[in-house]
């Protein structure tokens, strides 16, 4: 059977539609992981619905508590507020490391997190902001912690033709952010583990920490026990050594055609001993 591709102008276009598409249908935003889903060997779909030039889906908006980005905004994009950089700092570090310049005009975190991939570059940095996933169904709207979404690789909690709206990030002050990561090569790569870092410093005090870890669980970790014994920490080389000890503790890697279980369990301390040491560089 011939897949049917169907490309609203409007939500409201979509949602007056969708009863008349195939039952078996699924929403595609940039389209960067149809090919490769699909090769994988997981269900495809009688339909697909484009929604990458749905303006609503576009919209990057500074709220007075947090900042919003929908689903549909193109990564590239981002660099371009100024109330990202300042309030999201982890996510550009991340988006810089994300695939090919050709594919970030593309891609979208919407996508990203509809993909559920453990090693998602997108979605690791925004576990580690702290993001708010929001999902919307008609005229119903609700919305969970990001890092609560997934469910296993490729499963999340997405209802039946529910969309991914957008995201929430929280706004904090004089936030620090970092993502490293490990490909199979320097640049292009799927990692075989990243971390990302958000952190605010008083002095050497660790104020505010949140950690989390791509390609070593899964689903995207958020690192809870780690963001939580740094939180407070004067940042000392025996602090650093010991939350990377303790990050390596949290992850459950598994060993595949990328890498091996001991050496991401490893890495995974190693570059979060580096993200908080560029802290203070």
């Amino acid at each position: 059977m011939s897949e049917i591709i169907f490309k609203p102008c409007s939500l409201k276009e979509m949602w007056e539609e969708m009863p008349n598409l195939p039952e078996s249908r699924k929403y595609m935003a940039g389209g960067t992981d149809v090919v490769t889903v699909e090769n994988a060997g997981f269900p495809s779909a009688e339909c697909w619905i484009d929604i990458s030039d749905i303006p609503e889906l576009a919209i990057v908006r500074e709220e007075k508590d947090h900042v919003f980005i929908g689903a549909g905004v193109k990564l590239n994009d981002l660099e371009t507020y100024p109330f990202i950089k300042k309030y999201c700092p982890a996510l550009l570090a991340a988006v810089h490391d994300f695939a090919s310049p050709s594919l970030r005009n593309m891609a979208t975190l919407g996508g990203n997190a509809g993909n559920a991939s453990p090693c998602a570059d997108g979605v690791c940095a925004l576990v580690s902001l702290e993001a708010t996933i929001v999902l919307r169904k008609g005229n119903s709207e609700r919305k969970m912690p990001l890092r609560d979404f997934f469910t296993g690789p490729k499963r999340t909690k997405l209802e039946k033709d529910e969309l991914i709206y957008g995201f929430e990030i929280p706004k904090k002050e004089n936030l620090l952010g970092q993502y490293f990561k490990l490909g199979p090569r320097a640049f292009f790569g799927i990692s075989k583990v990243a971390v990302a870092l958000s952190a605010a410093l008083d002095g050497n005090k660790v104020k505010y920490a949140s950690v989390a870890i791509a390609s070593v669980a899964p689903v995207p970790l958020y690192a809870a026990k780690t963001s939580e014994y740094l939180t407070g920490k004067e940042l000392t080389e025996d602090t650093i050594l010991k939350a990377a000890d303790m990050a390596r503790g949290e992850v459950s890697p598994i060993t595949d055609a990328r890498s091996e279980a001991d050496y991401r369990r490893d890495m995974s301390g190693i570059l979060l001993e580096r993200a908080l040491r560029s802290l203070t560089d």
